[in-house]
């Protein structure tokens, strides 16, 4: 038996908006200074396109990895896996992949906000709140999505399969 996938948002799709947030947030930043904060593993992909479509903003990149999940179970707790990057004085933009819960982007909101960023904002690929634990908005997002099914592609993961898929899948049956 083999993982199946039901697509939601096809590569084209997926690439048109990220086409679309980059020219939101190179209009948002124009002529400054971003600091992209990638959200290890699975923000990679999205950050990757992304940062290369930004025009007229000067970026600086820093990596963070945390651990919310066990699984495709959120855990309530986020580890930090590397050291918390120094963002005092910048203008940061946190990308990642998927706000769930929204446990994860809220821990790191926290501690980041505590060093004092010039401002703090988030680009994500997919907004899914039908498990929303703690209220999170995020100001650049390219898709809301309202359903309950476990997510792969574009830098999502089902134990680490689908991650690499340029498209946005409903996972729909598991070995």
């Amino acid at each position: 038996m083999t993982d199946e996938y039901k697509t939601l948002f096809d590569a084209e799709a997926v690439q048109k908006r990220v086409a679309e947030l980059a020219k939101q947030i190179s209009s948002d930043y124009a002529g400054g200074r971003l600091l992209c904060l990638v959200v290890l593993r699975g923000g990679f992909f999205f950050a990757a396109d992304l940062i290369r479509m930004l025009e007229n903003v000067e970026i600086e990149l820093e990596f963070v990895k945390l651990q919310t999940y066990a699984g495709r179970t959120s855990t309530g707790h986020t580890r930090m896996l590397t050291q918390m990057p120094k963002v005092a004085g910048y203008d940061v933009l946190v990308i990642e992949d998927l706000v769930d819960t929204g446990l994860t982007l809220s821990n790191l909101h926290d501690g980041l906000k505590a060093q004092g960023p010039n401002s703090l904002r988030y680009a994500i690929v997919v907004d899914k709140k039908a498990h929303r634990k703690v209220e999170f908005e995020c100001e650049y997002v390219a898709f809301d999505y309202q359903g309950d099914e476990f997510l792969v592609g574009y830098g999502m993961d089902d134990h680490n399969k689908g991650r690499t898929l340029p498209y946005i899948a409903a996972v729909t049956k598991r070995d």
